[in-house]
């Protein structure tokens, strides 16, 4: 028989908050999936418009992830390890790069990987892209890196390390469907290491920083930790 706690809001058990984290976590990377795999995207994009899909899109996906969150924040936590010093330095210096990394991403089109801007890329001057391919991707998966070692419990660990996982499988799936569907020879021209960044990308990753910024100062009011008190400490 599941043991029943009083919590700030209200009754819940221990194995219904197991329970949440599983299907919010499930739901999102399920959304996500579909319509990578399906023709949702086309579908939508057609009968819409790229802008208001990339809206609802974007929508979608902070809903998803909000409720992730927050069935976290709300379940029976189990520590696995103790948090080390050096975990704090490295999640603000980390997560600063993938910020900056989804940022410049999202600023620059890109014909090979997950993009929010229209519009055509050079392939003779990729800049990220030909660097990172996927940036954005990237960013989220240095999101989840960064916060594994200062959360050694579950859940926290169920959410960081799933996300650093989905996005590493996510470059290597991404990288097929793109030659698949561009041809190697295509995706090469876009796929080869060219350093350098524009101007626009320069921009969308200061901006992404100082979302960063705002976020790690709220840090504690939003999630009930701070790391740069920690660090500082």
């Amino acid at each position: 028989m599941i043991r029943c706690k009083l919590a700030s809001i209200g009754m819940r058990s221990e194995g219904s908050g197991v329970l949440e984290v599983f299907i919010a976590m499930a739901l999102f990377v399920g959304s996500h999936v579909l319509i990578a795999r399906t023709g949702v995207k086309a579908w939508t994009t057609a009968k819409v418009g790229r802008r208001a899909y990339l809206t609802l899109y974007s929508l979608l996906s902070i809903g998803m992830m909000a409720w992730v969150v927050i069935a976290i924040l709300r379940a029976e936590r189990i520590t696995l390890w103790d948090t080390p010093a050096w975990a704090y330095p490295f999640a603000i210096f980390v997560t600063a790069i993938g910020f900056a990394l989804i940022g410049a991403g999202a600023a620059t089109p890109n014909p090979i990987s997950v993009a929010f801007r229209g519009g055509t890329l050079d392939p003779e001057r990729p800049s990220i892209v030909g660097v990172f391919r996927h940036p954005i991707v990237w960013g989220l998966g240095l999101w989840g890196l960064a916060h594994i070692p200062s959360n050694g419990d579950w859940p926290s660990l169920f959410l960081f390390a799933g996300s650093a996982l989905f996005a590493a499988i996510g470059t290597v799936a991404l990288d097929r469907r793109y030659k698949r569907q561009l041809g190697v020879e295509t995706w090469l021209t876009f796929a080869k290491t060219r350093p350098g960044i524009r101007r626009s990308e320069l921009i969308g990753g200061l901006a992404l920083l100082v979302l960063w910024l705002g976020l790690l100062m709220a840090h504690p009011w939003l999630f009930n930790a701070d790391p740069l008190a920690q660090w500082l400490l």
